[in-house]
C-alpha cells in the first residue's frame, strides 16, 4: 500500500508543513508528563495491539526510554492522547513515572481524529477491517466524502472505497480477515458475489484448501456465471462456465473501472455488459472513464 503523509502529520510530527507550527504548539521541546495524567483518545481507530510488539516496546523503553515524544493535547479535564498511544502503553508496562509529550494546543476533536488515524496508517498498519471503520468513522465524524478522505490519509481513492467494502462482507469473513487466515485480495474476491451464504462457503474453503487469491477469483466467476447465464434454448446444454474470452473481457473492465463487470453474451453475438457502482460518486468516476464531459 502506498504510504504518503497525509496532511497536518508532518506538522504533527515535527517536520515541515505550510503555515507555522508553532502557533499549535505549547511546547517546543518535549516535556514530560505522568503518564496517569494522559487519557487514551476515545477516537483512537487502531482496537488489537499486537502483545508481542508491546513487550518489545516495552524493553526497549527500559533500556533507552522512550525515543520519540508523544502527541498531546490540553483539555478541560487535563490532558488527550493524540498520537503514540502504543508508546504510551509501553511505557505503563515498563513502570515509567512519565513521558515525553509535545503538548498541542487548539486542537479540535476532528483534527485529533485525523491525526490519531493518519498516524496510524503511516506509523503501524492496522487490520483491513480496523482501516475500515476509521475510514468510515472519519466519514461520519468529519462529514467528509471518500475522495475527501483519501486525500487527508495519503492514499488513493481506491484503496478507501475497497476498504469500506469489506465492511458489507459477513461477520465471518470480515474476523477471518482480522485473524490473517484471509488477504484483503481474498476478502475483494469474495465481495464480488452477492450472496452472503456463497460468499461464506467458498471462505471456508479457502481457509481449509488454502487457495490463493487467483485460485479464489476462477470461483467466484465461476459461481457468479452459473447464476447469471441461462442455456440459449430451451433444454439445450448448461451454459454455466463462460467461455474463457468472456471472463478475460470482464477482468480488463474490472481492472480499467475498478468496479464489478458481468458480461451476458448470447449464441447470436449480441449482449450485455452490466456494471455495479457502490454509490453516486463511483458512478461518477465510472463515468469519467467512459464518458467524461467535453470542455467547451
Amino acid at each position: 500500500m502506498e504510504r504518503r503523509l497525509g496532511r497536518g502529520l508532518s506538522s504533527l510530527l515535527g517536520g515541515a508543513a505550510s503555515g507555522n507550527p508553532a502557533s499549535h504548539t505549547e511546547t517546543q521541546q518535549p516535556t514530560e508528563l505522568p503518564v496517569d495524567e494522559i487519557r487514551p483518545n476515545p477516537q483512537q481507530p487502531r482496537i488489537r495491539f499486537d502483545e508481542a510488539a508491546l513487550e518489545g516496546l516495552r524493553d526497549s523503553i527500559k533500556l533507552h526510554g522512550v525515543i520519540q515524544a508523544i502527541a498531546v493535547r490540553r483539555t478541560k479535564v487535563g490532558y488527550e492522547l493524540i498520537s503514540g498511544e502504543r508508546r504510551l502503553k509501553a511505557a505503563k508496562m515498563a513502570g515509567r513515572p512519565s513521558i515525553p509529550v509535545v503538548i498541542h494546543k487548539d486542537v479540535s476533536d476532528d483534527q485529533a481524529l485525523e491525526w490519531a488515524m493518519v498516524e496510524n496508517l503511516q506509523r503501524e498498519d492496522l487490520d483491513p477491517i480496523e482501516r475500515a471503520k476509521g475510514f468510515q468513522a472519519m466519514m461520519s465524524s468529519l462529514s467528509l466524502k471518500q475522495e475527501q478522505v483519501a486525500e487527508r490519509v495519503g492514499l488513493k481513492r481506491s484503496t478507501v472505497t475497497n476498504h469500506l467494502r469489506l465492511l458489507e462482507l459477513p461477520g465471518e469473513i470480515q474476523e477471518a480477515l482480522i485473524q490473517g487466515l484471509l488477504s484483503m485480495g481474498h476478502a475483494r474476491a469474495l465481495a464480488g458475489l452477492a450472496n452472503a451464504d456463497q460468499q461464506k462457503e467458498l471462505m471456508g474453503k479457502t481457509v481449509r484448501q488454502g487457495w490463493s487469491v487467483r485460485q479464489l477469483e476462477r470461483k467466484v466467476r465461476t459461481l457468479s456465471s452459473r447464476e447469471q447465464v441461462r442455456p440459449a434454448v430451451a433444454g439445450g446444454p448448461d451454459q454455466g462456465q463462460k467461455a474463457s474470452w468472456i471472463q478475460d473481457v470482464e477482468g480488463r473492465m474490472r481492472e480499467s473501472l475498478g468496479t464489478q463487470v458481468v458480461v451476458n453474451h448470447r449464441a447470436d453475438g449480441g449482449g450485455k455488459v452490466s456494471i455495479s457502482y457502490h454509490d453516486t460518486e463511483e458512478l461518477n468516476r465510472v463515468l469519467d472513464r467512459l464518458a467524461p464531459r467535453r470542455l467547451i
